[in-house]
């Protein structure tokens, strides 16, 4: 018994020095539950021009030309006050831009997307940008809607597949303002008209 009690001691000596003397090491914090770093920029070479995506085609003076119909019935459809109308020339989803970049999921946020644009807008003219058709558009009073800046000029860039509108981005009336990212981005955050 005697024995047990002496072997029962060296454990417990044992396990006590392996513990430290030190106590607990109060000079390490948690840390935060979420770690953000900032993107990593890659280099690009000088005298390269971003690449299309596969598939993607860089629209040409010929292109905007050719593709003059699809934003003169759109203009036409908004003016008229058609959102019906004016949304088919829409792919769903499509990314819209104007004070904020959003995308429209549903035909209805289409739809009401244009219901909700103040002013008609009448198409002078059509340019090639990077990846966009840039149509410029005198804006027009429209009926049952509030339009205060009415013989504005306004530019709109579209990215366009198969005769509908993937991209609307208004162009910032600033001198040498992009129209648009050179490269297609990532899909922004659901919005639009009518989300939730």
């Amino acid at each position: 018994m005697a024995a047990r009690r002496c072997l029962a001691a060296l454990a417990a000596a044992g396990l006590l020095s392996g513990c430290g003397s030190q106590g607990p090491d109060y000079s390490r914090k948690t840390p935060p539950p979420t770690v953000v770093a900032g993107p990593i920029q890659t280099p690009i070479p000088k005298g390269t021009a971003p690449k299309a995506r596969p598939g993607e085609r860089r629209p040409s003076q010929r292109d905007a030309e050719r593709l003059r119909p699809v934003l003169e019935g759109w203009a036409q459809a908004v003016r008229e006050g058609d959102p019906d109308r004016a949304a088919r020339y829409f792919a769903v989803p499509a990314i819209v831009a104007q004070s904020m970049t959003v995308e429209l999921q549903t035909r209805e946020q289409v739809r009401k997307f244009n219901d909700d644009l103040p002013c008609g807008a009448k198409l002078l003219e059509v340019q090639h940008d990077g990846r966009y058709v840039v149509g410029t558009f005198r804006l027009t009073p429209r009926a049952g809607h509030s339009c205060t800046s009415a013989g504005q000029l306004v530019r709109v860039a579209f990215v366009i597949r198969a005769r509908h509108f993937t991209e609307w981005r208004q162009v910032p009336d600033q001198p040498g303002a992009p129209p648009g990212p050179d490269e297609p981005e990532d899909a922004p955050p659901p919005g639009g008209p009518g989300a939730a």
